[in-house]
């Protein structure tokens, strides 16, 4: 009867080892289960995510190209610009030169025009004191043609008569012969004396 018993205990004892292993199994394996579907969730995030990084990877990679292609044109339209402002420094510095150019050209026509003015003002005065001495000239051969003799042609030049006093016939041709050789000294006396 021992070995019944025995038998019957052993059994017992591996049944409950068996039961005590199968719910350790079961326990694991839910736990497995368990872990194994949070590793799945995980899975599938990590996925998500890494797809996500990979379409903003892509769309960082586009924006990428694109601004290198603005750098490129950029680069181009800057290269052009400063062909463009070196041109027109060479236009502002060839321009400064006209200018300085014409402002020396203008002062030296100023100059010219005050000297010429002063010059005009000299020959202004220097002319009018002619005038006036031409006058006085005129005024003293107006007094001399009074005792000059208007008939005779030096006479006529002297005061500028154009046409001949109405006198008799008869005693101009007489004065005529008697009197030119004295009134040409008389004529060249007040140039002397004018002079």
């Amino acid at each position: 009867m021992k070995f019944p018993a025995l038998l019957l205990g052993f059994i017992l004892v591996c049944s409950l080892g068996i039961a005590g292993y199968i719910h350790t199994r079961r326990k694991q394996e839910t736990q497995l289960s368990k872990q194994a579907s949070f590793l799945d969730i995980k899975f599938r995030v990590t996925r998500d995510v890494l797809g996500e990084y990979q379409e903003q990877l892509s769309q960082s990679n586009t924006m990428l190209e694109k601004t290198k292609k603005e750098v490129d044109s950029l680069t181009k339209d800057l290269s052009v610009a400063k062909t463009f402002v070196e041109k027109k420094n060479g236009d502002i510095a060839t321009c400064k030169g006209d200018k300085k150019r014409l402002t020396d050209e203008i002062a030296a026509a100023e100059s010219e025009k005050k000297h010429i003015q002063s010059e005009f003002v000299k020959e202004k005065s220097h002319w009018g004191t002619e005038v006036e001495s031409l006058r006085k000239q005129m005024e003293q051969l107006s007094t001399l043609c009074k005792y000059i003799d208007k008939t005779s042609e030096e006479g006529k030049k002297l005061c500028n008569i154009t046409e001949e006093p109405q006198q008799p016939e008869a005693k101009p041709k007489e004065m005529q012969a008697e009197k030119p050789k004295p009134e040409e000294p008389k004529a060249e006396q007040p140039k002397v004396a004018v002079e």
